[in-house]
């Protein structure tokens, strides 16, 4: 196999940058889907359950990561997951797969918590209606947090078929049979 393309998204973009281009789309979407909602909603709205709200949003980027995992269960013992600290509070959680994985297993453990959580958080917003705030703020949340997974499988769905993917600490390789 040989390398067909590698993918460096530390050097790319940079923390400082993925972190306002996530924030960017959190907030453009939050105005866009909260209008919506507001026009669709016929219930009013309720402030009730803040706790909820605030422990949900603490535990959104953790259960976001469980579910990039749970497509590579398969691999478990060759997942790699760190935490490292950015401005002294922030956590980030690393999951890499120290192995040679297909292009499909990868971009599905990519895709797969946007499809779940947003489609959890989509039928949350027409089941509870008074919540909708809430629900739209998680939502927006999570679609920023899915941004940066989004930018990771664009180089990715240009590739071969058949193509293995190998993480490193910068990103991946691309790697194609000879």
């Amino acid at each position: 196999m040989h390398c067909w393309k590698s993918y460096n998204v530390n050097k790319k973009y940079e923390f400082n940058r993925l972190f306002i281009i996530s924030s960017f789309i959190t907030l453009l979407f939050f105005v866009f889907a909260y209008v919506l909602m507001q026009s669709i909603a016929v219930n009013p709205l309720n402030d009730n359950n803040f706790i909820v709200f605030a422990g949900i949003f603490i535990l959104l980027y953790p259960l976001h990561k469980i579910f990039h995992v749970i497509p590579l269960l398969k691999y478990y013992k060759h997942l790699k997951i760190e935490i490292e600290f950015y401005f002294y509070i922030l956590p980030i959680i690393h999951v890499t797969v120290r192995n040679l994985i297909s292009k499909g297993r990868f971009t599905t453990a990519l895709f797969f918590p946007f499809l779940i959580i947003n489609s959890i958080l989509l039928l949350a917003m027409f089941l509870f209606q008074e919540y909708v705030h809430y629900l739209t703020i998680l939502l927006a949340y999570h679609v920023g947090l899915c941004s940066i997974d989004i930018l990771y499988a664009k180089s990715l769905l240009s590739s071969p078929k058949g193509a293995m993917i190998e993480e490193n600490e910068d990103g991946y390789e691309i790697l194609i049979k000879e």
